[in-house]
């Protein structure tokens, strides 16, 4: 069960070794001069010497062995939590059930039902993200639980795509009025688009906190709902604080016996739950950057990012306008801090990875310390490229 307490001990070590340079904001990186304030002297060197020769450094494999830059990247990447061993990936779910009940019998049994998964009105990224869920949700619902609370349910697409697909009920909260209505207006036009209604499907407007009565919510939203009293606690991109409530909730609850929940929307909570941690605002800002579109794009960032900071240079009150001419004038005196603002941010996206990390791993380990689970563990469903805040932790009672 404390399989992760090590690597979070060493991504933090890291972390607060480049504190400086995960706590600023960009757009100051010419006005407080973030190259000479924020880059240890021997990597800063390194730069600058890539810079003279307008180095692309999204193909950073190419410099030499044992240079500072190429030592920076491999440590992140020896830390960051996709490359640990302890994270499980979807084929490896059945450890979950102990290995009683496969996780790739359960896919294959259930093939002609997942087919259908892609038909409900949503966009590709979304339509990708719910595919994956419902098959993940279907098989944690088989080993331990009866019902699914959809917390911060949005337009509804995981509780009919679960009911449709495995006739699970499902009562789909969220804290906003406007969606709770779009939620029951989308249902209404699959009925009259496919013909499918969703009798065990129930929508509900509430505030989801640690002290939720789970049991009350359900007897509200489902009265004539006779099966077992234990729910599986579900959450796609729960912003900010609204994970840790879940997960303190799920703890507390007794008719609670499955979570699984993928966060997002870091920046919007400042509570760590194992207290071995805090975060500026700025750092959980940066961990929601994603290294991997970053490598993909293997070209400079956009010169928006460099502009900004040459607007703040100006310092000019917010409703006044510079000239053409002097907006020229000042790129062409601050020219040459481009190669270095891109590559200042490089660094940052790549610590941004461990940020990440270490996010999630608070909330593992909060959840493994509880006594409380009999499993708990990170599991990557996503492509990161397609959904980059992939990670769910999913604990069982």
């Amino acid at each position: 069960m404390d399989c992760y307490d090590e690597l979070f001990v060493e991504i933090l070590s890291f972390i607060d070794k480049y504190e400086d340079l995960i706590n600023c904001h960009l757009v100051d990186f010419i006005t407080d001069n973030l190259w000479e304030k924020c880059l240890p002297g021997a990597l800063k060197s390194e730069l600058e010497d890539l810079e003279k020769i307008n180095y692309n450094l999204t193909v950073y494999s190419h410099i030499n062995e044992n240079c500072e830059l190429k030592n920076f990247i491999e440590k992140i990447n020896y830390l960051n939590l996709k490359n640990n061993p302890h994270l499980l990936k979807l084929e490896d779910l059945s450890v979950l059930s102990d290995n009683k009940f496969s996780w790739n019998e359960f896919c294959n049994k259930n093939n002609d039902n997942n087919n259908k998964i892609k038909q409900n009105f949503m966009k590709d990224k979304k339509n990708y993200e719910i595919e994956v869920l419902t098959k993940v949700i279907g098989y944690l619902s088989k080993i331990n639980s009866s019902l699914v609370i959809d917390v911060g349910a949005g337009k509804g697409y995981l509780g009919t795509s679960l009911y449709e697909n495995y006739k699970i009920p499902v009562v789909a909260i969220d804290s906003c009025e406007s969606r709770h209505k779009s939620a029951i207006s989308r249902q209404k036009l699959l009925l009259k688009k496919t013909h499918k209604s969703y009798p065990l499907v129930q929508h509900s407007i509430n505030y989801i906190n640690e002290s939720t009565d789970y049991s009350e919510l359900i007897n509200s939203a489902l009265p004539d709902y006779n099966g077992q009293d234990n729910y599986l606690l579900a959450g796609l991109h729960t912003c900010g604080s609204l994970a840790g409530a879940m997960i303190k909730g799920f703890l507390n609850s007794p008719s609670l016996k499955t979570l699984c929940v993928v966060s997002c929307c870091y920046h919007l909570t400042e509570e760590c739950l194992t207290k071995n941690c805090k975060f500026t605002t700025n750092a959980r800002m940066l961990a929601q950057q994603s290294v991997e579109r970053m490598s993909k794009k293997s070209k400079q960032y956009s010169p928006s990012l460099f502009y900004r900071s040459l607007l703040q240079k100006i310092g000019l009150e917010q409703n006044q306008i510079p000239s053409t001419e002097d907006l020229e004038k000042l790129h062409r005196a601050y020219a040459d801090r481009e190669w270095k603002m891109n590559a200042f941010q490089y660094l940052r996206v790549h610590l941004a990875s461990l940020i990440e990390s270490a996010l999630v791993l608070d909330r593992v380990i909060y959840l493994q310390k509880s006594g409380k689970c009999s499993k708990a563990s990170v599991v990557r469903l996503f492509d990161p490229l397609l959904s980059p805040r992939c990670y769910a932790i999913i604990a069982l009672k």
